[in-house]
């Protein structure tokens, strides 16, 4: 994979992990320790005793530790806005990454400090030893090591976090193996990317018992002012890089990323513009994202999920344009037909609503199966009313379902995925045609609708090249244009 993708992304998604890693670490670790060393203090039987205090504050680390990652990532989108300015990018995924590391390091320093022996802080106290100098004279140093240690443990976790990232466009490692490896089914990129974070996880490790072993704290500075340094050396160069007159464009993870680099060439050639392309993994935060301003368009959905996202959260956003159908289909490797569906045969569809619906539909066009209301354009499995062949769904990711073909008979699959099945959207047993509602649009907000340089981003959409990139990627009928050829 790397003569497509060059070896620039690779080190590029390295040091975005390095990046995040290291700030969120140097936060969580500085304001873990102070937590736990509060903890220790106002335990029952220690120096500052304080019950209440004590509940309190174990009760909010024991709640920021039971909460999942991804689902805190999105809760606290509103707090990472309000610091950072954004809830998208590297520098959005910072915040939560720390945040959820702090009471993981604050209860590995509490546990640190209980065990130090009771006779040496007996003994502080009977020198005339204030509390704090008990702290930074006896506790601190004397349980030096274990606290590299569990701080070496904090870094080595937050490397697995920071995969989650691309959940908001923050980039590493991660994102890269999901984006690729992952969702475009490219061993290569995979195993790359596992290699490079083994390395990264061994150097780290090493690094970590090094110090614990030496407890050189002039090493350590030393070592952590030159990262903080390059980190802030490569925040610079990326801020001043991306201070330019450009229009940042939120995607979907997938073929769309082939299609985005040819847009971004006839952007600049033709008009002068330079497009970012933000990917997502998700439905759901693309609209979130430009809604809050941190995108300029986005290209991911059709018009009645766009209507419908609006209805639910009164976003203030509109279409500019329209690009093309991707039309899905139902797709088998057990029978060669819907004829041959057997009774309580399984379903395999995609559990995005907006898929999900589609993939509904789709059934109940071809007969298998009813709703309540046949007009309703957005259902779900409870909106079923019919089922004679008592078919059994099951609701995967999209990625996921081009690897279950042996365990479903029917499986839904949207353009992206059709390739590394082998198959080919024109052996789809069921599909969508050109009359399709959904073909996919052009949004913007509504007070950038008359914004001319959006307007050249759907020239650009339209033109000639990004039609034959879209055609290269969506082979077979796999994307249909929504407009008039140039």
């Amino acid at each position: 994979m790397l003569d497509k993708l060059a070896l620039s992304p690779l080190l590029t998604a390295s040091w975005e992990t390095i990046y995040m890693v290291f700030l969120s670490s140097l936060i969580a670790i500085i304001l873990g320790l102070i937590v736990g060393v509060v903890l220790f203090a106002v335990r029952p039987e220690q120096f500052w005793r304080n019950k209440l205090l004590y509940s309190l504050l174990s009760g909010i680390v024991n709640i920021g530790r039971s909460i999942p990652f991804i689902i805190l990532l999105v809760a606290l989108i509103p707090l990472t806005r309000l610091i950072v300015g954004t809830s998208i990018g590297t520098q959005a995924a910072i915040i939560p990454l720390a945040i959820a590391a702090i009471p993981f390091y604050a209860r590995i320093v509490e546990s640190t400090l209980l065990e130090v022996p009771a006779g040496l802080i007996e003994a502080a106290h009977a020198m005339g030893s204030t509390p704090i100098q008990i702290i930074f004279k006896f506790l601190l140093p004397e349980s030096l090591s274990s606290l590299i240690n569990g701080g070496t443990l904090t870094v080595i976790g937050l490397i697995g976090y920071s995969a989650m990232a691309g959940a908001i466009g923050g980039g590493g490692l991660g994102e890269l193996a999901i984006n690729y490896g992952y969702q475009r089914f490219d061993t290569t990129v995979m195993i790359e990317t596992i290699v490079v974070l083994v390395v990264l996880v061994q150097g780290i490790q090493w690094l970590g018992d090094y110090f614990a072993k030496t407890k050189n704290l002039k090493a350590i500075v030393i070592f952590t002012f030159s990262l903080l340094i390059a980190t802030f050396t490569y925040w610079g160069y990326k801020s001043f890089y991306t201070q330019t007159d450009q229009i940042k464009v939120g995607i979907i993870s997938g073929e769309q990323q082939q299609v985005m680099a040819i847009a971004k060439k006839v952007a600049w050639q033709q008009y002068h513009l330079k497009l970012q392309p933000v990917i997502f993994e998700d439905y759901v935060q693309p609209n979130a994202a430009l809604s809050n301003g941190d995108i300029d368009a986005n290209i991911f959905q059709h018009l009645p999920y766009l209507q419908a996202q609006i209805k639910a959260h009164h976003y203030p956003l509109t279409t500019i344009g329209k690009t093309f159908v991707y039309p899905m289909g139902f797709y088998s490797k057990k029978i060669k037909s819907i004829a041959d569906l057997n009774q309580g045969a399984i379903i395999a569809i995609p559990n995005d609503p907006s898929n999900e619906s589609r993939a509904l539909h789709l059934l109940a066009n071809a007969g298998l199966i009813q709703f309540k209301n046949k007009k309703q354009l957005f259902v779900t499995l409870h909106d079923i009313k019919s089922n004679p062949k008592h078919l059994r769904f099951k609701t995967l990711q999209n990625a996921q379902l081009p690897r279950v073909f042996k365990d479903a008979t029917l499986v839904a699959l949207t353009n992206d995925y059709i390739t590394p099945t082998g198959l080919t959207v024109d052996q789809a047993l069921i599909k969508e045609g050109a009359d399709s509602p959904y073909a996919n649009i052009i949004a913007v907000r509504i007070e950038d609708k008359n914004n001319p340089q959006l307007h050249n981003l759907v020239k650009i959409m339209q033109s000639e090249a990004v039609i034959d990139a879209t055609m290269k990627a969506y082979p077979h009928g796999g994307a249909i244009p929504a407009f008039n050829l140039p």
